[in-house]
């Protein structure tokens, strides 16, 4: 798995006749003036520089390319139109079921505790199941879920409990399936511009979750429980046959990519630790308000009806899909920024939480924000969106690096092994916050909840501050000098 590894995140790197770095692309993967990667395999065939090298645009990259990332952007979008559909009204109605304000954090948090187990093991095996397979397999099995789901209307109590956690278990199976595998078939297929891929296609999850609750909540308005999940589902399924006659063979399904990635070697490097981290405390940031946001405003403001629930839900999604492909053209061009983009997007996110509810600290004890106004909190969930992106943009780009500067193999498999952790990392958070947020909303309320939640954010920024300082004054050699030899990057991986 090991080849010579020239140059690392922060080296001088070699220029060409043009003058223009061999490796400023993609971090500290070296490419050579072919196009060929430097960590490939040197017995393969080099090929003729594709157009991602250039960058990511539609004038610029190939039709290949181009149709590859429309139909994985499109599955994200249905995907999470699916999950998202449920925050407009299905915590008010679980309630009136007989689940308990936890046990809704749970039904909406087992979604997460499924992705962190299945999201490491598809990445793990993408290469020998098959990337199209779990891409396109994942997308329908989540549609017959949705389906399904809505049928719950017909039961009650302990029955309906159950059924629910046992179909989102099994759609959460299928959309970390679909999720990994479309996210490492983008980064094989847009190595030079993974921030700004990412970027965009976080623009089409955000468009789904944002576009479900509206959806979710004007279906359930119109047709009641059932009829949002009927729509949706029957969506998916007829999108999942659309991608199985569209999608073009993947480089996996070749016989000499059916090699699977080492995942503890991955896992012993701190930057991939510190960076998953990361993942944990956003996702778990932005799922924390997913089963309490909506109770807590029907009840505040009485004439919120479910389509006003929704598009609540739209404006904080909007601004994050928006601005998401931005943060993903800086990560991508302004590599030494990222680190930066991190911190400054987690102490946003920290403020703009002690304005949603508000927290008490400034309502009652220092005066300077008003209490009962609508406006407060809609602000507060623009500002949170704003640091969401500025944080997570960075995310897939340093856990790559982290990988090349360790001196993994670039590959389908190395991709699939990144792509997996990151969806495992968000996984574990998408757990924490609707479980955690349940709980102190029961025992201390929504303000001191969030409030918590500002300073659990905030202090993580303090960790990764201390982090990367101790990164860059322990592994300053590292990253500036780089392994020469295999004999090196051998000893590199060994340490």
């Amino acid at each position: 798995m090991m080849e010579e590894h020239e140059g690392l995140r922060g080296a001088s790197p070699p220029l060409t006749s043009t003058g223009k770095s061999l490796n400023s692309q993609y971090g500290s993967v070296a490419m050579l003036p072919d196009g060929a990667n430097a960590l490939a395999d040197p017995s393969e065939t080099p090929v003729e520089e594709d157009a991602s090298s250039e960058g990511f645009s539609c004038t610029k990259a190939s039709r290949v390319q181009i149709f590859t990332f429309v139909c994985i952007a499109l599955n994200n979008f249905i995907a999470f139109c699916s999950y998202s559909i449920v925050f407009a009204f299905f915590p008010g109605e679980a309630l009136q079921r007989g689940a308990s304000q936890i046990t809704v954090g749970f039904i909406i948090a087992i979604y997460a505790i499924v992705g962190l187990v299945a999201g490491p093991f598809f990445g793990k095996y993408l290469t020998s199941i098959g990337s199209r397979f779990m891409l396109i397999g994942g997308l329908l099995l989540s549609g017959v879920c949705t389906v399904l789901f809505g049928f719950l209307q017909y039961t009650e109590g302990t029955t309906f409990i159950v059924l629910c956690f046992a179909i989102r278990s099994i759609e959460a199976l299928a959309v970390s399936a679909s999720s990994t595998a479309g996210a490492a078939i983008l980064t094989h297929a847009f190595p030079n511009n993974v921030a700004k891929v990412m970027g965009a296609l976080e623009s089409f999850t955000g468009l789904g979750l944002m576009a479900g609750p509206p959806i979710g909540g004007f279906l359930c308005d119109a047709g009641g429980f059932r009829l949002p999940f009927l729509v949706v589902g029957g969506v998916l399924l007829c999108c999942g046959v659309c991608l199985w006659i569209l999608v073009p063979q993947q480089p996996d399904e070749n016989k000499g990519e059916k090699k699977t990635g080492s995942l503890l070697s991955l896992l012993k490097l701190p930057a991939i630790i510190f960076t998953s981290g990361l993942g944990v405390v956003i996702a778990s940031t932005t799922s924390f308000l997913d089963p309490v946001l909506q109770p807590y405003l029907a009840k505040k403001y009485k004439y919120l009806t479910p389509t006003h629930m929704g598009l609540i839900f739209l404006l904080f999604l909007s601004v994050y899909a928006i601005l998401a492909p931005l943060w993903g053209w800086i990560a991508d061009t302004k590599k030494a920024a990222m680190r930066f983009m991190i911190i400054t997007g987690l102490i946003i996110f920290s403020a703009a939480t002690v304005m949603i509810a508000p927290s008490p600290l400034l309502t009652d004890y220092l005066n300077v924000l008003p209490k009962n106004q609508l406006w407060m909190h809609i602000v507060g969930l623009a500002t949170m969106a704003l640091g969401i992106g500025v944080a997570a943009s960075p995310i897939f780009n340093e856990m790559l690096y982290a990988a090349s500067d360790a001196g993994m193999e670039d590959s389908f498999a190395t991709n699939g092994l990144v792509s997996g952790l990151f969806n495992a990392g968000f996984s574990i958070g998408e757990f924490i916050g609707p479980t955690a947020s349940s709980a102190l909303v029961q025992k201390f309320g929504f303000p001191w909840a969030t409030t918590a939640l500002g300073g659990f954010t905030l202090s993580y920024a303090v960790v990764l501050v201390i982090f990367y300082i101790c990164d860059y004054c322990c592994c300053a050699k590292r990253r500036h000098e780089g392994p020469s030899t295999e004999e090196e990057n051998q000893r590199l991986l060994v340490n």
